[in-house]
């Protein structure tokens, strides 16, 4: 499997899903979804590669207080967008116990927040033509769980979408971090209370079009 791994200096996760293989034989295109860590400390020069690499949108998924902390670099250049994953102040994780495990929580988090989620899933498939980055602050969990839905409208194989998932551990040497059993659980969740990640995505919020402009953006030529 290959994964595009890239070097803007500032970053440490970041990477195109570009080249991850679909069921049917083909592959995500390159160009269409960068997932990232936080831009905060995104250099000039990385500035500079992100714009070469053709981004046109900046997803940051922080909330307001995250956002206002660490500020994207590029929080005031028309492409960036601050669309929280989650609300503090209205939590549905703020109801387990604090023995719960990541899994636990991702779950939690994606039928509680499904509105938010889908909300950042739509601000991908309405941006205009180029790359969508969507970063958090570590570009791991709410970055991750929101991938992992794009990847499904893609077509790609879930042992694909674990193995992307948990190469966020290798990007920050930090082996276990990113468990592929989290990330199968989430989907697993999807599944057997919406019949997949399509009909989860459709019954709170994201319209026909926006599916097939996804897809188009995964897979097709681009918009």
């Amino acid at each position: 499997m290959a994964i595009t791994r890239l070097d803007w200096p500032g970053l440490r996760n970041a990477r195109d899903l570009g080249g991850l293989p679909t069921r049917d034989g083909g592959e995500v295109r390159h160009g269409a979804v960068v997932r990232a860590d936080s831009p905060h400390a995104l250099t000039e020069a990385g500035i500079a590669a992100l714009r070469a690499h053709g981004v046109t949108r900046v997803i940051d998924l922080r909330c307001a207080d995250e956002a206002r902390l660490r500020p994207n670099v590029l929080a005031g250049d028309p492409m960036y967008r601050l669309i929280p994953f989650t609300d503090p102040d209205d939590d549905p994780a703020d109801e387990l116990s604090d023995l719960a495990g990541v899994d636990e929580l991702y779950r939690c988090r994606i039928a509680g927040d499904a509105r938010r989620v889908v909300t950042a899933v739509a601000a991908v498939a309405d941006a205009p033509p180029g790359a969508v980055l969507v970063h958090c602050q570590a570009g791991q969990d709410r970055t991750g769980m929101l991938v992992a839905l794009l990847l499904r409208v893609a077509g790609v194989p879930d042992d694909v979408i674990a193995a992307d998932y948990a190469y966020s551990s290798v990007c920050w040497d930090s082996p276990g971090e990113c468990e592929p059993e989290v990330i199968l659980s989430m989907l697993a969740l999807v599944d057997d209370r919406w019949g997949s990640a399509e009909d989860y995505l459709l019954t709170h919020g994201l319209s026909t079009a926006q599916l097939r402009s996804l897809r188009t953006r995964l897979r097709g030529q681009a918009r």
